[in-house]
């Protein structure tokens, strides 16, 4: 038995028009007791630790939007095939292979959309540098003025530190310098490269070691006077946080394109590809099961009436 390709996006359309159409029409607000139940419903579970800490994990992947994407279209299609084993007007004999077919379509589309994802970003990445490479000029210019309009920029909070840290003694001193440290690590983390192969306007380890050691001999060698620490200090990082400025302005850019990306790639995939190429695969693989099944069934039948 053959299933034909159905659009799941206009049938949720439709379905979702339907009962627009034939619920009643309210008037006024919603009913206080509601909105005071799902305000603490959603306090209790922001405040959940374990739903804190994966969402903590969960923001942390490169691959957020994506994988919001696929829950999007998990949720979509599931309702979708209860929907397919609640409906009355469908056969019980169809049921199984509709939801098979679906549950296929839907794993198909979601390992297509990754995988042409991780393809199409290389490439994105790789033009993108070139485009950074070309303007790097104009985005430098433009995190100087980000830098130096904002008071609390990562250059600015460094020298502050350097105020706080200079005038420090023995242990307290020692403590400071590693403080210094880690927040110059921590500010240029997104632009430290990894072994040779670096992007555009990334530093290799141990330039960034090379700058740590050198802010640690400038504020040594400048203990008591905080106005010369911090002149020396930013003469040192200068560059490469105008660097890290500079790709931070750019990405500004970039985001909005890696998304873009991203809802073309499952827009096809789910919405064209998956329909069209997915669903004859899927036709096939439950057809010989369940067919198979059908016609051992029947040739029992038979025999018994033999």
């Amino acid at each position: 038995m053959r299933i034909n390709s159905v659009n799941q996006s206009g049938y949720y359309n439709n379905q979702m028009q339907n009962k627009r159409n034939n619920n009643t029409s309210f008037k006024g607000a919603v009913p206080e007791p509601v909105v005071d139940g799902l305000s603490n419903f959603y306090e209790k579970v922001a405040q959940n630790k374990p739903f804190q800490k994966f969402i903590s994990n969960f923001s942390k992947s490169d691959k957020t939007f994506t994988h919001l994407l696929v829950i999007e279209s998990c949720i979509l299609s599931g309702f979708y095939m209860i929907n397919t084993l609640t409906n009355k007007k469908i056969e019980k004999e169809q049921k199984p292979q509709m939801v098979i077919n679906d549950a296929l379509t839907l794993g198909l589309s979601t390992a297509g959309a990754y995988l042409a994802e991780d393809k199409i970003t290389d490439v994105v990445a790789k033009g993108s540098e070139k485009y950074f490479a070309k303007h790097k000029d104009f985005y430098t210019e433009l995190g100087k003025k980000a830098q130096e309009a904002a008071k609390t920029s990562p250059k600015n909070e460094l020298l502050q530190k350097v105020e706080e840290v200079v005038s420090k003694k023995g242990e307290d001193l020692s403590k400071g310098l590693d403080d210094v440290s880690s927040m110059i690590s921590g500010h240029l983390k997104g632009i430290v490269g990894e072994g040779d192969k670096l992007k555009t306007f990334q530093i290799k380890p141990e330039k960034l070691q090379e700058v740590q050691t050198s802010v640690k001999d400038a504020v040594t060698n400048n203990k008591g006077n905080a106005a010369k620490a911090k002149e020396t200090v930013k003469g040192l990082v200068d560059d490469v946080y105008n660097s890290a400025a500079a790709r931070k302005e750019a990405d500004k850019t970039f985001s909005g394109i890696n998304k873009l990306k991203v809802l073309v790639i499952f827009g096809l995939i789910y919405r064209y590809l998956g329909p069209v190429l997915f669903t004859p695969i899927a036709n096939k693989l439950s057809s010989k099961f369940f067919d198979k099944k059908k016609e051992d069934k029947e040739e029992t039948k038979t025999q018994e009436k033999k």
